[in-house]
This record gives structure tokens, C-alpha cells and sequence, in this order.
């Protein structure tokens, strides 16, 4: 079977928060190109074949000229493709995605002005509706996240994933009324779109790359790993296994 191949664009150096999801990618033997955010993604970079695309925290200003037309192009033909949260992600002040081709393609609407919730006393995360993507996963005792996007689901998409806010008292814990959306993907059975509004690396996931009972060492690269927990692991990996599955 031929290796799945993704573009990754954004999260800085693989040496730094990059390094999480580098080090899954090549864990499950993925071919990947990874774009740091002080590059630009060009033409170039696009003109390869990609079964999926995630853009996390990597600003809109870093596309370069015609980029943005051909990745929407290739998510119209079939690519997966994934926003994961930041602070240039969505709406955030270093974001500028609204009213882009890529917010087109993706199963949610950015929000006017700075759309991000930081929470103090963590979130709570709460499974919204069933999915084959988390099977297997147990949401009974979830990780805590310390922040996010807030964004507004479109017409079509399924949430899958909310937060809520956690109230810091001395019984048992209360939430905040509010649901923020965590991860919405599009209803079409013949689209791979998603939207992940918290990060998959500190600080805004908060516990979530130490979800887990068992410990793990991922390779980055030579002399550099990350230590993330088996539960984090199967997250991910079922997310980027849907994401690059053929619609």
C-alpha cells in the first residue's frame, strides 16, 4: 500500500511545538512535507499530490501567490483538509482566514474580530456525537484543554467534539452553559473537511498530549523525541487516518 502523503503547514521548527505532530506523522509512515510559518507556501509545494492538508497555526499573509487557489482546487477534487486551532488560526489576531477560499472549504465560518477563549480553569471535553473516526476512544474521563477558536458550525457539518468551561469549586465539578465547538467535520460523505479548534500542542491543549494511561516516546528526529501519552496517540492518529482517506 502506497504511504499517505500530507502537506503540514504551520507550529514552528520540528524541534519545537511542531514536533508533536511530526513525530506521529512519521510514526504511522507517513510521506509529509512540513511548511513552518515564517515560509510561504507557494505554488511549488501545491504542484505535488496530496491526500490531505492541515494548517495550524499558520496565517493566511503565508500563502503565497495562487497557493490558496490550488489547495482549495485539490480539497474540491477530493483532499482532506484540517484547520487546527492557534492564534494565527481562524479568526485569530494573527489568523486572517475569514473570508478566504480555504474558510470556504472547511465546515465552519470564522468569526469578525478575535475569536479566542482562553480558559482558566480548563475545559472539559464532551463528546457531541457518535463517529467511527474515535473508535475504540473513550470520552468518559477526557483531558482538560487551556484554550481555543470560537467558531460557528455551517449548515451540513456534524459536531463531534464541545467544551465546556470547568468552575473551580470544591465538590464535584461544574461547567459553564456555554458549548464551544471542538471538532465539527462536514456531513458529506464525499468530503474530508475539519475543524479542530483547540491546538495539538502546548500550552492551549492543555493535558491532552499526556491523555493516557501508558507513556510514549515518539521520534522528531535524531537526538530529539516528545513524550505524549497512548491516548493522545490514538486521537490524533484516528483523525489524520480519516482525513487521508479516500471520500
Amino acid at each position: 500500500m502506497a504511504s499517505k502523503r500530507l502537506l503540514y503547514a504551520g507550529d514552528g521548527p520540528p524541534e519545537g511545538p511542531a514536533g508533536y505532530l511530526v513525530a506521529i506523522l512519521r510514526h504511522l509512515k507517513y510521506s509529509f512535507t512540513h511548511i513552518p510559518p515564517h515560509r510561504f507556501m507557494t505554488r511549488e509545494h501545491l504542484r505535488r499530490s496530496y491526500d490531505a492538508f492541515i494548517l495550524s497555526d499558520f496565517p493566511r499573509h503565508r500563502m503565497g501567490p495562487g497557493a490558496e487557489e490550488m489547495l482549495s482546487g485539490s480539497v474540491e477534487q477530493g483532499a482532506g483538509l484540517m484547520m487546527v486551532g492557534g492564534w494565527a488560526s481562524f479568526a485569530g489576531p494573527f489568523g486572517g482566514w475569514k473570508g478566504s477560499l480555504i474558510e470556504r472549504q472547511l465546515p465552519v465560518t470564522c468569526l469578525p474580530g478575535d475569536d479566542r477563549v482562553h480558559l482558566a480553569s480548563g475545559g472539559h471535553i464532551f463528546r457531541a456525537s457518535p463517529s467511527s473516526i474515535f473508535k475504540g476512544l473513550s470520552f468518559l474521563r477526557p483531558p482538560v484543554i487551556a484554550g481555543l477558536n470560537r467558531v460557528r458550525p455551517k449548515m451540513g457539518s456534524k459536531v463531534l467534539l464541545t467544551v465546556r468551561s470547568l468552575i473551580p469549586g470544591r465538590d464535584r465539578p461544574r461547567y459553564g452553559d456555554r458549548q464551544y465547538p471542538l471538532m465539527v467535520i462536514s456531513s458529506d460523505p464525499h468530503r474530508r473537511t475539519a475543524a479542530l479548534t483547540t491546538d495539538l500542542a502546548p500550552h492551549w491543549c492543555g493535558g491532552l498530549v499526556d491523555w493516557g494511561r501508558r507513556r510514549l516516546s515518539l521520534s522528531v528526529c535524531p537526538g530529539r523525541s516528545v513524550e505524549i501519552g497512548d491516548r493522545y496517540l490514538h486521537f490524533v492518529s484516528s483523525i489524520l487516518r480519516w482525513l487521508t482517506a479516500k471520500a
